[in-house]
């Protein structure tokens, strides 16, 4: 006798799939109402996404806001900033980064953010080029304090550990915020995989994330790690 999971794919198969993909209308009431249930399930995950999305955004507004002065704060610096709140505000976001040269990198979310920073009339992102250096400097907007009532009701409960991001990095310079940010998104991974965590492994990983990386030294590197551990970030005993 078959098994649900070795039985032949069949013709009425392949039609309720046309059905759940809104491709033919549903034959039955069971249909129907299967078909409902999807369109409502697929319903929720786009809200959950959307206020995923918008709870980014208001806490990168909270980062900008805090930093624009300082001439540090430019678009790479930025970028890692968010990574490193969304990650002490545990809102289980790793995922979404991939491994680019200057470190972990949302590529949608990134390229998204200054025209939602527009859109909410909170910040502007100028660009200006010297010497084929492009400098990206934020700009408050007439609406840049309403985004704080949102963020107290998101980040309320974190907001000391974000805001302890944000005045461990605010006078770091690009470099040394990109090469700690990568380092501490390598301990994660290792940590994540249950892998053997030190000095050839970290090193190992960090420099196979880009060959950019390979410009930082070895000494470089376990000092970033080190500096972590003692600013706790890092809950890990010394590199051996």
């Amino acid at each position: 006798m078959k098994t649900e999971m070795n039985r032949k794919f069949s013709f009425e198969d392949f039609e309720k799939g046309l059905m759940l993909a809104g491709l033919i209308a549903p034959s039955s009431i069971q249909e129907h109402q299967e078909l409902t249930s999807l369109q409502a399930y697929e319903k929720s995950l786009k809200e959950k996404d959307s206020q995923t999305y918008f709870k980014r955004v208001v806490l990168a507004a909270e980062i900008v806001e805090s930093l624009y002065n300082e001439p540090s704060l430019g678009k790479v610096k930025f970028q890692k900033l968010v990574y490193l709140c969304e990650h002490v505000a545990e809102m289980g976001l790793t995922e979404r980064y991939d491994k680019k040269a200057a470190g972990p990198f949302d590529n949608k979310f990134m390229h998204s953010i200054g025209k939602e920073f527009r859109k909410q009339k909170w910040f502007a992102i100028e660009q200006s080029k010297t010497d084929n250096y492009t400098r990206y400097k934020f700009v408050p907007l007439e609406k840049h304090e309403t985004y704080k009532g949102y963020y107290n009701n998101y980040f309320g409960e974190v907001n000391d550990k974000i805001q302890y991001i944000i005045e461990l990095f605010r006078k770091q310079k690009t470099e040394f915020t990109e090469l700690a940010t990568t380092v501490f998104a390598c301990y994660l991974e290792l940590k994540n995989k249950n892998a053997i965590i030190n000095r050839f492994s970290l090193i190992d990983l960090f420099y196979n994330w880009a060959e950019s990386k390979k410009r930082f030294s070895e000494d470089e590197i376990t000092k970033s790690f080190e500096w972590l551990r003692q600013k706790g970030l890092i809950t890990h005993t010394e590199l051996k």
